[in-house]
């Protein structure tokens, strides 16, 4: 369990169960033509990060539906000549407006279950729910916000992740490696998941302090550590903060 965050003084963090996210494909990022595989039997769906405005396609194709809210539901048609069934194989374009941006996609249909896909938000989206999630928070409370959603692996969609696997070498005592950087843009934060193991076979204490080093991140202003105490064959994940070249 995340035990605390050391900044100047020592914040508490208040942690709830992790919710297990819903198995989606994605993003699809607006204004660029993206190839999906869609469903040619089942109702699909498509997830706007706000509204969807409109939802074109070719109703010559074959291809039913609509939109409500941050939805939209489409199905390809399904003939039916004596006792068999004909399902859609060809490919057909869909345009997608979500928060008045385009999306465009050319959708596959294939005999799978249902899709589900995700809209990414666009950069200028991005800049501002990460602002509008944050500006009501002291500066403290931004930080503490930002490794819980870390610890919980439940970060906003207008976050930018990225994937990493660089090992660190910070004591000899430690296997440190880079999992995740996560870039809150407009804010000013910058998160990085570590992942720490001891080298040999036997428990390890770790604390904070022996995480604030310029190998693992610039201008520190937070460090988080999951367990204290890593038993052989265990590990625990390190959060660093770092505060970006812009205004938090």
């Amino acid at each position: 369990m995340l035990k605390s965050c050391s900044m100047i003084v020592m914040l508490a963090l208040f942690v709830a169960a992790p919710v297990q996210a819903d198995q989606l494909t994605g993003p699809i990022p607006p204004e660029v033509t993206t190839a999906v595989d869609l469903s040619s039997s089942d109702v699909n769906r498509i997830n706007c990060p706000g509204t969807i405005n409109d939802l074109i396609f070719s109703k010559e194709k074959g291809i039913e539906g609509h939109f409500m809210g941050s939805n939209a539901f489409v199905k390809f048609a399904i003939s039916v000549e004596g006792d068999e069934k004909h399902y859609a194989d060809t490919p057909s374009e869909l345009f997608v407006s979500c928060n008045n941006t385009i999306y465009t996609l050319i959708a596959t249909p294939k005999r799978i279950p249902s899709v589900t896909l995700r809209l990414a938000p666009s950069p200028s989206q991005d800049l501002k729910q990460n602002i509008d999630h944050y500006q009501a928070l002291p500066f403290e409370k931004k930080v503490l916000q930002l490794v819980r959603e870390a610890y919980l692996q439940e970060y906003q969609e207008s976050y930018r992740i990225t994937a990493a696997d660089m090992e660190v070498n910070i004591s000899a005592d430690l296997t440190v490696r880079l999992k995740k950087i996560v870039d809150v843009e407009g804010v000013g934060l910058r998160l990085k998941e570590y992942l720490v193991h001891p080298t040999a076979d036997q428990s390890v204490s770790i604390t904070e302090k022996d995480f604030l080093k310029s190998r693992l991140g610039e201008r520190i202003i937070a460090v988080a550590v999951e367990d204290y105490t890593i038993e052989p064959g265990k590990s625990s994940r390190v959060f660093i903060v770092e505060q970006r070249g812009e205004e938090s």
